[in-house]
């Protein structure tokens, strides 16, 4: 089969491409013959995970944060990603634009101004504090989302990106998730079945996570549809939506890095910042300030708090109103728990491809630059479309909280709507959110290739074209089925056993940069 398939495809790693060939048909397959039946899988898998082992997620995720905020200010901060002569092929700024356009791009759009007002009503901070819909309680709603599109995310994406990185420059080792292993297992890790099984569960997670945006940005797209032009997309429209994607990722990614990821994330970004000033000019700029500046100090000096938050002094009641069994409500396993999961998944492609790019840098600008540049463009945006649209809720502008319930996506449209030149600011969201679209499409086909392709930092355009293709159709096939719960059921089991490897790179990475200080790679 290979020699008939690796003319196509080029040269391909068989123990990785013949199983995620095969797990992903089976997974269309399922859909196919019963797609009831896939969402009570996938939904249950999610639901016993979450449910049984909350704490240990937590747990490891918090220490993961820590251990990012150690390498910033630890002895080898000065270690290089790469020889001593060698330099950052990009600048600081189409750095740090390639790796936010290659993660949160397309979904901070469908989240930024629904996900503060969800917590707001829904969290269990909130509602023990009494403070649910009420001003007092925005800043502990616009806390909790940055807690997790902020301090966890990126540094789980940093740990991936740090570990595929110093083998891969510093020892010219393939740029694979089993490389992330080298610390611990030598040369030996590219060949073992712990290293082809981070490969293939990095791809699958890699897979997985994506799925869920892609389908999120095909529905954010619809929506702009529906309310800049009037026109409502039925399923033929989301196909042409899809496949119209996939054509400007085949054009971007026959461009290369250099070229079409970096150019398409440069100009977003620029044209993002743009947008943000202009919604802080125009909304109400003293209150979008002060939330953002209370909130983030909230955060911060509630993170070990927040991060480790159990629900621990919810108990049922008997008639007598007796404490009988300890039954903590579900929020912050639906939050928290669900992102630290979510974001294991999105590890893999970020932090890959975080690596592919950062070539040259240092550990500590890898680390520092990896959270606070892509960190801050994620509190911009939320901080702005969060605090907008508490604004709007409270004080009755726009019915933010009955919009979120119906459709999360179509939140950013709604408050936008309210706004002046509000057809203006809809419209470059929807086209913001096809070039997110396109550049987390090319990112994530590029990393899975390499992984498919052992480690190559260059995989051939077939390789890419086809796992993005995967990924599209994986993430049109949930839009259709219209659950969201069974899309975050597959990115939970798909990042779930990729979790264990990103606590393996722990020990991996100081081994590897105590090895790098004493002249041994």
């Amino acid at each position: 089969m290979k020699k008939i398939l690796q003319p196509i495809l080029g040269d391909y790693d068989s123990k990785i491409f013949y199983p995620l060939v095969i797990v992903f048909s089976a997974v269309f397959i399922l859909i196919g013959v019963d797609k009831e039946a896939f969402r009570a899988v996938f939904d249950g898998i999610n639901k016993w995970l979450i449910f049984n082992f909350n704490w240990g997620f937590q747990f490891f995720g918090t220490f993961i944060a820590l251990f990012v905020f150690y390498l910033a200010m630890c002895k080898y901060g000065d270690v290089k990603l790469g020889k001593p002569t060698d330099e950052p092929e990009f600048s600081t700024f189409a750095w740090i634009a390639m790796m936010f356009s290659a993660g949160f791009g397309v979904t901070t759009w469908t989240w930024c101004a629904a996900e503060p007002i969800y917590h707001l009503y829904t969290s269990n901070i909130i509602q023990q504090a009494d403070l649910v819909g009420k001003p007092e309680g925005i800043k502990m709603a616009l806390g909790s989302t940055f807690m997790d599109w902020i301090w966890h995310g990126w540094c789980w994406f940093t740990v991936a990106g740090l570990a595929i990185a110093l083998p891969a420059y510093r020892k010219d080792k393939p740029m694979n998730l089993a490389g992330g292993l080298y610390g611990l297992m030598g040369d030996k890790a590219y060949s073992s079945i712990w290293g082809k099984l981070a490969d293939f569960f990095g791809a699958f997670a890699a897979i997985g996570a994506t799925a869920t945006p892609i389908a999120l940005g095909i529905g954010l797209i619809v929506s702009g549809f529906d309310k800049v032009f009037g026109i409502e997309l039925g399923l033929p429209g989301k196909i042409l939506i899809l496949v119209a994607m996939v054509v400007a990722f085949v054009s971007s990614a026959m461009s290369g890095v250099k070229r079409g990821i970096k150019i398409l994330s440069v100009i977003n970004i620029s044209l993002s910042m743009v947008l943000f000033v202009v919604l802080l000019v125009i909304g109400p700029t003293n209150f979008i300030i002060s939330t953002i500046g209370e909130a983030f100090a909230w955060s911060i000096n509630n993170f070990l708090e927040l991060s480790l938050y159990s629900d621990v002094g919810t108990f049922a009641v008997n008639e007598a109103g007796n404490p009988t069994k300890w039954a903590p409500g579900g929020w912050q396993n639906w939050w928290l728990v669900f992102y630290i999961l979510w974001w294991a998944g999105y590890a893999t492609f970020c932090g890959g491809f975080t690596a592919r790019i950062s070539r040259g840098r240092t550990v500590r600008e890898f680390v520092l630059g990896s959270i606070l540049g892509p960190g801050f463009i994620t509190l911009l945006l939320f901080g702005i479309m969060g605090a907008i649209s508490a604004h709007a809720e409270v004080t009755g502008l726009a019915p933010m909280w009955e919009t979120v319930q119906n459709d999360f996506g179509a939140a950013t449209y709604v408050i936008l709507e309210s706004m002046p030149w509000g057809s203006v600011t809809m419209a470059f969201v929807m086209a913001s959110a096809a070039v997110y679209g396109v550049t987390t499409y090319d990112s994530t086909s590029y990393f899975i290739a390499m992984q498919v392709s052992g480690g190559n930092p260059n995989p051939p355009l077939v390789q890419r074209a086809l796992w993005g293709s995967v990924v599209g159709v994986m993430g049109l096939t949930f839009l259709i089925i219209g659950d969201f719960n069974a899309i975050k059921g597959l990115s939970i089991v798909a990042g779930t056993p990729f979790f264990f490897f990103l606590m393996a790179y722990i020990p991996s990475i100081m081994k590897m940069l105590k090895m790098s200080k004493n002249g041994e790679m």
